[in-house]
This record gives C-alpha cells, structure tokens and sequence, in this order.
C-alpha cells in the first residue's frame, strides 16, 4: 500500500487532470482566479463534482500532513480574523467599489475615501484576504475583485445602496447577506459558544433560550431579536441570508427527490417555516399545476420577494403567504405535502417533536411529511452501525481521505454547531419512535 502521502498525490494529480480535460471536452478552460467570473458551469455534472470534492478533500489533508501541528493550530486560533474581515468588507460595499473601479484596481486611499474607512487599517484587511485567496493585490496597496471576492458583490451600485442602505441586500443572490449575517450576529454569538458550552447551570438544557446567541444579545431568541424595530437592517439581512442559504444547495435534491408528478391538479403543497419562499419559488417553475402556501413569521415573508420573482403567482393565487407559528396548531387540514426544509436543524429534539406533531394532527391519511435537511456527516466510518436505515450509506472515498471527505463538509458540521441540533444520522433512527414516519 502507497504512503498517505504518496497517495494523496496520486489522488490530487488524477482529480486535476479530470478537471482540466472535462472542461477542455466543452472546449471551456477552468477559470482563473484572478478573475471576477462564474465559476459554477458544469455543476450538474455530478462525476466532475465529486471530482472536484475529492480534490479538495485531498489538498486540504496534505496540509494538514505536511504542516507542523504548532502551526497549524496556532493558525486555526487566528483563523478568527478571517470572519471578521469577510464582515467588514462586505458590510463596506468594498466588492462593489472595486467593480465599478474596474480591471486596474483601486489604491486603498481612494478605497477610504469611497467607503469612508481609515486606508491605512482597510489596507491590512484587504492584504489579509488577498493572502488567502480573496481580493488581488495587483500592486502594493492596489486592489482588485477576484473569482471569489466578486461572489460577495450585491451586485447593486455604491450610490444605490448608500441612497437606501437598509434594503442592500433585497433582491439579490443573498450570499453576500449571508456573510454579513455570519460575521456579525452569529459572529457575536460564536463568541459565547464556549461560556455557554463550559456553564454547568445550561451545559445540559434543552432550552432554546439557554444558548450561546441568548446569551450574547440578553436572553431572547434570535427571531424576537432580530424583530426589534432598531433591528430593520438586521431582520432584512437576515432574510435575505436565508433565501441566500438556501439557493446554496442543489435544488434538484428537491425537484427531483419526490415524485412530484404523482400529486393531482392543484394538490396544496404547504411550505412550513418557509422563510421568503425560496423553495416554493423553485418548485413552483417546475410543477406549476400545483398549489402552495408558504407559512412563517409575519416579518418574514415579505410580499416584495414575490411581486419582484413572481407577481403572478401570487395574483393567481397558487402562491399564498400565511403568517404561522408552528408550534401551534396547524390550520390547513387539506395538505397534500407538509414541507419543511432547514427547520428542524434549527431546534432541540423535544421541540422538533412538537412542530411534527402539530403537522401530524392537521395531516390526512394521505398526506406525505418530507424533511429536508443537512445530515451531520461522521469523520469515523459509519455504514455499519446504520446499516438498517434507508439512504444512510456514505459512498467509500479514495484511502487515506476521512470518511467525510474532511474540509468538504465543514458546511455540515460548521452548521452543526451553528445551530447545535443539525440531525446526524442516528436521529433518524428513532422517529418511528414517537409515531413521525
């Protein structure tokens, strides 16, 4: 058997050269770095996406072999700067100044004077994330968008969002509000995730309210929080991030993950704590003979994503915006389809039963519960120990790759302690328990 490090290379050598000739069929060339573009072509390709995992997987397990452990833990701690920077700079509108800037860049003084920043401190954050591969630095002080920096631009010009700076992030792809969001309140909160972790009195509660975000922002949920009326920004950011989340993951997971043709005309598809209504959003293109309500807090489904993505719909009626609370009894009592998408990961175990069992009483015999969520991926091997339940096998990776192909679910498991509830595979073993499936 090949060395790990042997076999790392032999892996990262072959992904690359899969890529390179994937594209070279298209008669495309991989994009550079250097360059402000859309690197998603060719992401339904699914060989070339897992292609493509494993080589991060591999580069990224390299580093970590060849890299002394000092250092790369002492990076890890300073690793804190790098949030800190993505917020600052987006909450700057730096992306957006170095579009309109265009191809030759901006020296930092004329970055702080457009952004009315100090230069000289905007320069050490800019040279900080040009380091690690955001931004360019064409010259010294002189700065420019790359592929990844420009996926952080709004997409809106520095007048328009400093004329109405509040709705910065409505009707846009949502990224750059999901960063803003992450690199402030949940930034703020992650700061307390160890006092709240290490406190003896909470460590064990299944309190929503006994969190590290409660404890951050004085013992109130995140919604009842974000809803204060000096919040506005905040709540619109917030919004705007989780239609952006959610258009981060593959929509034919859910187009095409149910048969969705084998519901009848008008069949009433309920999208529960649906935030704006991204999902309906895409599943109303695809099965427009279909009828949906989406159902949330009253600040949070906003009738303006609507009249701006599909007036239409919600004119005809197929689209309807219901202001609810889950944890209280479910009023519609014809669903066809009870749909929840990123929200059981939200709550503790006792109070995702709730919201099912709220679904279940409201339910038909007929009617179909499809969650979809993120699944904690192990770092052990795990196919084993979950043999019996459906869908649970993990594709074997390439030796010495981890199970979980390493790096490549960070988003999981970053999540995970985000929200301290994401599901692992295990949970589902017990839902027959309380009657769910």
């Amino acid at each position: 058997m090949a060395s790990p490090l042997g076999a790392l290379s032999s892996i990262l050598s072959s992904g690359l050269a899969t890529i390179e000739s994937t594209y070279a069929k298209h008669g495309a060339t991989f994009p550079s770095l250097d360059e402000p573009s859309d690197s998603t072509a060719f992401e339904d390709d699914a060989k070339l996406m897992e292609t493509i995992d494993h080589v991060i997987a591999t580069a990224s397990q390299v580093i970590a072999l060849v890299k002394p452990a000092r250092r790369t833990i002492l990076e890890g701690a300073f690793s804190v700067f790098l949030p800190v920077s993505l917020g600052i700079v987006v909450e700057a509108n730096i992306p957006e100044i170095l579009r309109e800037a265009g191809s030759q860049g901006l020296h930092v003084k004329d970055i702080g004077k457009t952004c009315g920043l100090d230069s000289h401190k905007m320069g050490r954050v800019l040279r900080y994330l040009a380091t690690n591969h955001i931004f360019r630095e064409v010259s010294p002080d002189v700065f420019v968008n790359n592929r990844i920096s420009s996926a952080l631009d709004t997409g809106k010009s520095v007048s328009t969002i400093k004329a109405d700076p509040i709705s910065k992030h409505d009707n846009t792809s949502g990224l750059p509000a999901c960063i803003g969001f992450l690199t402030d309140d949940m930034l703020k909160a992650a700061a307390y995730l160890m006092d709240d972790l290490l406190d003896p009195c909470v460590a064990g509660s299944q309190d929503p309210l006994d969190c590290a975000f409660s404890r951050a922002f004085g013992r109130e949920s995140a919604f009842d929080y974000l809803e204060k009326p000096e919040n506005t920004y905040r709540l619109r950011r917030a919004v705007a991030a989780m239609h952006g989340t959610s258009m981060a993951y593959d929509i034919n997971i859910v187009i095409k993950g149910f048969d969705w043709k084998s519901l009848p005309q008008d069949a009433l598809v309920v999208d529960v704590g649906g935030g704006v209504g991204s999902l309906t959003l895409q599943l109303i293109r695809a099965y427009p003979y279909l009828r949906y309500v989406v159902q949330d807090r009253p600040k949070i489904i906003p009738a303006s994503f609507w009249e701006h993505e599909d007036a239409e719909a919600l004119k005809s009626g197929r689209v309807e915006l219901k202001v609810h609370d889950f944890f209280e009894p479910q009023p519609i009592a014809d669903a066809s389809v009870f749909f929840l998408r990123f929200v059981i990961h939200d709550w503790p175990d006792s109070y995702a039963k709730r919201i099912l069992k709220r679904l279940r009483a409201a339910a038909q015999p007929s009617t179909k519960l499809i969650i979809c969520d993120v699944v904690v991926p192990y770092a052990a091997s795990s196919n084993e120990d979950f043999a019996d339940i459906p869908g649970s096998g993990v594709a074997p990776v390439p030796y010495p790759l981890l199970p979980n192909l390493g790096t490549v679910s960070n988003r999981a498991v970053m999540g995970d302690l985000q929200v301290s509830a994401a599901p692992k595979i295990s949970h589902f073993a017990a839902a027959a328990d309380i009657g769910l499936f």
